[in-house]
């Protein structure tokens, strides 16, 4: 009687699971209908607004309207690990871009 009343336990389970799975395809429909420029464009824009938002918390800092200073190195931080982020990105995009350009065809 016990494996009964656990199968029928799961039954929620798989229902959301199936669910999911219905969810997960319309993401992925949506998700190659998006541009590739389109991610690179929102992409750069995160890491622009990373670098305002730490240039902000220090200008803050640094002019005496907050003393937060661990928030604002912390901002600095994310920025700059995004950044880093954003070049090794371009850089393995190049490399790519290269790679073919030396293809033959």
């Amino acid at each position: 009687m016990s494996d009964i009343q656990a199968l029928q336990s799961l039954n929620p389970l798989v229902n959301n699971a199936k669910l999911r799975e219905v969810n997960f395809s319309n993401d992925q429909k949506t998700a190659t209908s998006a541009k590739f420029g389109d991610t690179i464009k929102d992409f750069l824009n995160a890491v622009n607004n990373t670098q305002q938002e730490a240039g902000t918390k220090v200008a803050d800092v640094v002019q005496g309207k907050s003393e937060d200073i661990a928030d604002a190195m912390i901002a600095v931080e994310e920025s700059r690990v995004s950044f880093e982020l954003m070049l090794e990105i371009r850089n393995k995009l190049l490399e790519s871009y290269k790679e073919i350009q030396r293809m033959q065809v």
